[in-house]
């Protein structure tokens, strides 16, 4: 799931009014920018979609499992269902350019994209049911914890821009089991003194 919404990232930064350079097949990528000093050419003369992070949604952890079967107006029993993880991601994305102008102007066309295009839509050709919407907005971080950010991922800084993907839903893919309704109670049993 989280692989899905990066690489909607990068074609959106691939596609038509996104990043375009002929001398490079695809600019944005979806790799690990802590490579970028190694031997990887992966990440070379690219702009790189990272994971940092992954964050639970607290707001919506305390849903119900229980989802109410009704047929004709008629509750006829739940089923129990696995409960989703809503979750938000920390992403980064970096300019990894050639040319340090390069690099500025590819980063000021990220924000210009997911400024214009702040929800996003992850399209599943196969099954319809597996599409998703998600909402990417601008993820501000001070100097001192980028400088901490950056130690971590190789000391290398540059030029890069955080962003937050605010509630990706994951679901287990088991069956729903069914709970029957209560729907009579026996009390004969009981004695009462």
């Amino acid at each position: 799931m989280i692989y899905k919404v990066l690489t909607v990232l990068k074609n959106h930064l691939n596609g038509p009014g996104g990043l375009y350079d002929p001398s490079v097949n695809e600019v944005a990528v979806v790799d690990d920018i802590a490579k970028h000093e190694g031997d990887s050419q992966s990440t070379d003369n690219k702009v790189v979609i990272s994971l940092l992070s992954v964050e639970e949604e607290s707001t919506l952890k305390n849903r119900s499992r229980y989802q109410q079967v009704v047929i004709n107006k008629k509750p006829v029993r739940y089923d129990k269902e696995s409960a989703p993880a809503y979750i938000n991601l920390y992403v980064m994305v970096s300019a990894n350019r050639n040319m340090y102008s390069k690099s500025l102007a590819d980063i000021s066309k990220v924000i210009e994209v997911f400024q214009k295009n702040n929800v996003l839509e992850y399209v599943d050709n196969g099954e319809p049911k597996n599409n998703f919407t998600f909402r990417i907005e601008l993820h501000s971080v001070p100097f001192d914890q980028l400088s901490y950010i950056w130690g971590l991922l190789g000391g290398k800084i540059m030029p890069s821009v955080l962003y937050k993907i605010s509630v990706v839903k994951i679901v287990a893919p088991d069956e729903a089991v069914e709970v029957k309704l209560i729907d009579n109670v026996n009390i004969e049993s009981i004695n009462v003194d």
